[in-house]
């Protein structure tokens, strides 16, 4: 193969080092660097386990596409990134992934007819000895006709609130045709009811005056709904992700899909990925300047070492995650919009350092809603107070209340109020949700209010 390699070979249609301009001496050098490497890392045990390893996913793959993409999210039920990453691949493939449903969901990812749907596994709060139990259940009983029907049949079986509040949160008993902010509403009263019905029918238990005479089975009330609206698909995106880590219904992004395509946003999943394959990167390199959209996951600030602010957000479009961070500058003129849940667009320059995932640079922010703008126009004012207690004026904390002040400008007022002098000090400011947050998380919720 070394001639081959620096000389070429026609019949394999091979050019060879040197026809593509490689000294033969730099082509022989890479050729011996090849050798050497294929001395320990390319041995013939090692090169056809990975041979076979691949051939057979490859084989899954394209032959039973659905079970193997079942079996693959479930291998990475504790890693949303991958299945995220999965669930796109799904999406490529044309795979649809359904929702958890108390009646269709077993523990794992399972295939339903051309479709996967959800593991149960996967929702917070439910273990696997409740599942199992209601598995089992459904196996010998049937399906499951509503949800009182679920309450009781699973009584005794790790049934409570915090399980079943998880499973309506992800739609579990959508298919049931109820509406999650009804199942809410009436929940715990379902909960008590069954727990009462199966005191009085504890087994063995006697009746005094009926002299053992068969018990009258108590039973509980009829399930009564109230007659209140659906959740917003907005609010029932944010149940999911909150119970799944996953968005089911849709994506927040869904409906910003022009302002993303006008903003000429690249996608995060392509930025990962083309930095993660092998040979490195090819689209996007190290400090090049993109523009991304999304919404912000997750966003905390960090004072540096010159006494500024800077923020470490975390924003996720339907394809993957990627860290943002953002300095004073930026926080100066961007900080009220850097909240969970809020669509935006960011441009700033992608840094990837010490074989971490790629980070971008903010140099701008502002909503997704505001794309088509030149700059974004000022929060609508209203009237409200914001006032925080301390204990002195000399207290630590009010140098981190000064600095977090400087994201939040505007024409509303903040009051802080000192125990020991009984004196209070004003400045204005925006009184936003994310300013409101940043106080009570600094100084407890006892001592922040808004009136």
């Amino acid at each position: 193969e070394r001639k081959a390699f620096i000389f070429g070979d026609p019949e394999r249609g091979i050019a060879g080092a040197i026809a593509n301009g490689v000294r033969e001496t730099a082509a022989g050098s890479i050729y011996d660097e090849i050798v050497d490497f294929a001395n320990y890392a390319f041995n013939k045990a090692h090169a056809v386990s990975y041979a076979i390893v691949a051939y057979r996913t490859a084989y899954m793959k394209c032959h039973h596409p659905h079970e193997y993409m079942a079996a693959l999210l479930s291998s990475v039920l504790d890693n949303s990134a991958k299945v995220t990453e999965y669930i796109g691949e799904c999406r490529e493939m044309g795979i649809c992934l359904l929702p958890p449903d108390v009646n269709e969901s077993e523990a794992d990812f399972t295939v339903v007819g051309e479709d996967i749907r959800f593991g149960m596994v996967a929702i917070k709060n439910i273990g696997r000895g409740f599942i199992n139990a209601l598995v089992e259940n459904r196996e010998r009983e049937g399906r499951f006709l509503s949800f009182d029907d679920f309450c009781r049949r699973l009584y005794g079986k790790e049934l409570n609130r915090r399980a079943v509040e998880s499973l309506i949160r992800c739609g579990a008993f959508d298919s049931l045709g109820y509406k999650r902010s009804q199942l809410l509403r009436v929940a715990d009263k379902v909960i008590d009811g069954v727990n009462d019905a199966a005191r009085k029918n504890v087994e063995g238990q006697l009746d005094l005056f009926s002299m053992g005479a068969e018990p009258e089975q108590a039973s509980a009330p009829a399930l009564e709904l109230p007659d209140i609206p659906e959740f917003s698909l907005r609010e029932l995106m944010t149940m999911e992700k909150e119970t799944t880590g996953l968005y089911l219904s849709g994506h927040p992004m869904d409906e910003y899909r022009e302002a993303v395509r006008k903003a000429g946003a690249a996608s995060i999943g392509a930025i990962l990925a083309d930095f993660s394959q092998e040979g490195g990167e090819h689209r996007f390199e190290d400090g090049q300047l993109v523009t991304l959209a999304g919404v912000i996951e997750s966003a905390k600030t960090r004072t540096t070492r010159n006494n500024s602010l800077m923020a470490y957000i975390q924003l996720e479009d339907a394809t993957g995650t990627m860290e943002l961070i953002a300095f004073q500058k930026v926080l100066d003129t961007s900080g009220a919009y850097i909240k969970a849940n809020m669509p935006i667009v960011v441009k700033g320059k992608i840094s990837v350092r010490d074989e971490k995932e790629p980070q971008l640079m903010v140099d701008t922010l502002r909503p997704l809603t505001d794309a088509d703008e030149p700059a974004p126009g000022p929060p609508p004012k209203t009237e409200r107070t914001l006032w925080a207690r301390l204990p002195s004026r000399d207290d630590e904390r009010m140098k981190r209340i000064e600095l977090v002040l400087k994201m939040f400008p505007g024409d509303e007022r903040l009051i802080v109020y000192f125990e020991d002098t009984g004196k209070r000090i004003g400045t204005q400011c925006l009184v936003h949700d994310a300013l409101i947050g940043e106080l009570q998380e600094l100084l407890g919720a006892e001592n922040v209010v808004v009136r």
